[in-house]
Parts: structure tokens; sequence; C-alpha cells
């Protein structure tokens, strides 16, 4: 039987690795928007042009939201699996 071209290892780190760009490319994404935010277009314009919701746009702006809003949604999963167990 020949070797597997991906290897167990790899496959584990499918998730993280994938997780990891994800991440790359949203604060990419959120710095670019505070960019433009600087450069004096206004919130409404970056939902009307991005198609982001005001939330998204609203949380890119402020990294301080983010992380709260990211909190929040862990904890409420983490309440929802522990009441599932």
């Amino acid at each position: 039987m020949a070797a597997p071209k991906i290897t167990d290892d790899q496959l584990r780190r499918l998730k993280a690795d994938h997780e990891a760009a994800l991440e790359r490319l949203e604060e990419e994404r959120d710095a670019k928007l505070r960019a433009a935010l600087a450069d004096g277009r206004q919130q409404k314009d970056l939902v009307t042009l991005t198609g982001y919701t005001r939330e998204t746009i609203r949380q890119a702006l402020n990294p301080d939201i983010k992380a709260a809003a990211r909190k929040a949604a862990a904890e409420r999963y983490a309440a929802r699996k522990k009441r599932s167990s």
C-alpha cells in the first residue's frame, strides 16, 4: 500500500491552519476599513460598498468591541454545550 500523500498530522492541523489564515485575512480587512474611515469615509458608506452588516463594520473599526462580542459568543456557546451534555 502506498504511503498517504497527506499525513495524519497535516490532516489534524487543517482546521487550525484554516482558522489562522482566516484570522490574518480578517485583521487585514479590518485595518483597511479603519484606514478608509481615517481617510474620511463614513461608516454607512463602508456598509454600502462592502456589503458587510453595520455590526461587522462596527466590530472591524473597534477591536475592543470585537473582542467583547467574541467573548460573549464563546460564553453562549459554552453555556449551550454545557446544557446539552
